[in-house]
């Protein structure tokens, strides 16, 4: 009897010890759940239209020297500075008459190619230079949006020599407006932005929108005569904005005209309707080729008044900067 109890006990230990040596009875040996995976972050678009104002006030923000006047330069290019480069955007057929020592050719309408492009140096400031001084504002613009350091041969080469031979354009006359202005302050409205897709990177959009700016083959000026013919038959699909600044706006500005000052430009895009045509006008059209080839490369169809208000209105209180005067320019050497 005593046996049958041991071999009772014995069998109840076995059977003890296989129970835990099975694989899985232990809660420690249960296999672990798991973790779900997590679903990747969505990516950010990249949203064209912000890089591209950034990229406006980064020049706009810092105290920008729009032009440089042909007395400054001259002295330059005798010194053969060698912290600047002179580009002429006129065609090469009139960059061949006659050209400031040194410059570089790249015709306006190609400004925005990669091998043109290639030809700029990034550690020199840029002198830009076209005829009256429009086209290379509109340049600078898009050079400085692109990071260049870049500025405008004031009344371009009509202001380096007063030579039609070698200008390859009709000299202008002195600015002799007499077109009406009124002082009543016009309030803007306030409009979505056109869409600007299809980009990566900043760069690309200001590129390709310039591209897109130049297939459009829009004449970059506007004559002050076909702005009052605009004005006169209060026609809706124009949209006109000063940037000067607001103080000389207050003292006569083109009727129905509102006010965005030059280096505001950037800030202010929701007041442009983008259904109209917008022109924009300044002094003597230089800041205003500027704010043109902005608004263009933000997908609204912009023109930059000739001359601006000097081209307008002769009353120097009225422009607030002397005008264009073939008169007051000092013959300056050209190479061919």
């Amino acid at each position: 009897m005593q046996a049958k109890k041991w071999w009772v006990l014995a069998l109840a230990m076995v059977l003890a010890f296989s129970m835990i040596a099975v694989p899985g009875c232990s809660p420690e040996d249960e296999p672990a759940e798991e973790p779900e995976a997590e679903e990747p972050a969505p990516e950010e678009s990249f949203d064209a239209t912000q890089a591209m104002i950034d990229a406006a006030n980064e020049y706009f923000k810092n105290d920008p020297v729009p032009t440089i006047a042909a007395a400054d330069l001259l002295t330059i290019v005798q010194s053969q500075d060698p912290g600047y480069q002179v580009v002429d955007i006129r065609s090469a057929e009139h960059y061949a008459l006659g050209h400031i020592e040194g410059a570089v050719n790249i015709p306006f309408k190609q400004i925005y190619t990669e091998e043109n492009l290639a030809k700029l140096d990034p550690n020199k400031k840029i002198v830009v230079v076209c005829y009256t001084g429009h086209t290379a504002s509109e340049t600078n613009m898009f050079y400085n949006m692109l990071g260049y350091d870049a500025l405008t041969l004031k009344f371009g080469m009509s202001g380096w020599v007063a030579d039609e031979a070698i200008v390859g354009l009709p000299i202008p006359g002195k600015a002799t407006g007499e077109y009406p202005t009124v002082t009543e302050p016009v309030e803007a409205g306030t409009f979505d932005l056109p869409a600007i897709e299809g980009y990566e990177d900043v760069q690309a959009a200001i590129i390709g929108q310039a591209e897109k700016y130049f297939a459009a083959e829009l004449p970059p000026t506007i004559a002050a005569e076909d702005v009052f013919n605009i004005v006169q038959s209060a026609d809706p699909g124009y949209q006109i904005v000063s940037v000067r600044a607001g103080e000389d706006y207050a003292k006569g500005h083109i009727a129905g005209a509102i006010n965005i000052p030059w280096k505001e430009a950037a800030d202010n895009l929701a007041k442009l309707d983008p259904n109209k045509k917008v022109i924009v006008y300044c002094y003597t059209g230089h800041t205003g080729g500027e704010v043109s080839m902005f608004f263009n490369l933000m997908g609204y169809e912009t023109y930059n008044m000739k001359f601006g208000m000097s081209g307008w209105q002769s009353d120097p209180a009225l422009g607030g900067n002397p005008g264009y005067d073939p008169a007051a320019v000092t013959a300056n050497p050209v190479v061919q």
